[in-house]
């Protein structure tokens, strides 16, 4: 029995896709979920990133729909990878294995530039695209 977890974020990048060797559709991206906590210096904000690994249906609409900055809540089930970085020294990336996941309604600002612009993340009908691909 492994670990589930359940986060809410934003993208950090879109989606990358390959196919794996069994030949299903694999598209893995990071997310970015805040939390916050008062201290005696004010406010203060910690990021923790995590990898994302979707496969078949889910995958296609992930790869289909999002993009950096979208808001995601997802969940599935938590794994460690330990890894080495560049000076040799051991590390630890904490990813997850999906198995559901929702469009949230709005988004960060567009790559624009311009603070007031928002993009919209979620078409019509995609919402139910996204039940139909968790349920596949």
């Amino acid at each position: 029995m492994g670990a589930n977890i359940s986060i809410i974020g934003n993208l950090g990048k879109a989606p990358e896709t390959k196919i794996s060797d069994n030949g299903t559709l694999m598209a893995s991206f990071s997310i970015a979920s805040n939390t916050f906590r008062n201290t005696s210096a004010g406010k203060e904000q910690k990021t923790d990133w995590f990898r994302v690994i979707a496969f078949g249906r889910q995958a296609e609409t992930l790869a289909r729909y999002v993009k950096k900055g979208t808001g995601l809540a997802v969940q599935g089930r938590l794994t460690f990878n330990p890894w080495v970085d560049r000076n040799g020294d051991p590390q630890a990336g904490a990813d997850i294995m999906l198995q559901e996941f929702q469009f949230l309604p709005g988004g960060r600002r567009d790559d624009s530039g311009d603070p007031g612009a928002m993009s919209e993340y979620v078409p019509d009908g995609v919402q139910e695209i996204a039940q139909q691909a968790a349920a596949y």
